[in-house]
């Protein structure tokens, strides 16, 4: 018996095998590099701070939130509907930080600023929806597997 407001739909995590075995290989890479976006945006200021370094304005986009963007502009919607409406939203609101969250001196640490302690339980919520603690210690190596048979066979 399915109980109400459950959801069945299997995790991303969980079809992982599957897509390999089926050279899905691009989905797989997608889903390798959302997770570690995901896991930074999760985690508190202190070390997002450490892993961005100086300017989180440059590197917060080119390290992580391109990975974001790239997985809910590349990824099939109809494969993940309920994550990838929350990493749309999650999107949205990274791109509507203000200033004053991006902001990091010697003294400062933009990271702190309160608009981003939602979006650090949006990512752990969508860490949990893609099944990521299930596939996380195989992702780096598997994602780099994937890009290697890519160029070895173009489509």
């Amino acid at each position: 018996m399915v109980q109400a407001g459950i959801d069945e739909t299997p995790t991303i995590g969980s079809r992982i095998w599957t897509w390999y075995g089926q050279d899905e290989y691009r989905k797989i890479i997608l889903v390798g590099e959302l997770g570690p976006a995901l896991e930074f945006l999760a985690l508190d200021a202190g070390p997002q701070r450490e892993e961005i370094g100086c300017c989180a304005e440059c590197n917060l986009w080119s390290d992580h939130l391109d990975y974001l963007a790239h997985f809910v502009q590349r990824f099939p919607a109809h494969l993940a509907p309920n994550l990838h409406s929350r990493l749309q939203s999650l999107l949205s609101a990274c791109e509507a930080l203000s200033p004053q969250a991006y902001g990091m001196t010697l003294e400062d640490n933009g990271f702190e600023h309160p608009q981003w302690a939602p979006l650090r339980l949006d990512a752990r919520e969508a860490l949990e929806l893609l099944g990521w603690p299930e596939v996380r210690e195989h992702m780096a190596e598997l994602t780099e597997e994937c890009r290697a048979a890519l160029k070895k066979w173009p489509d």
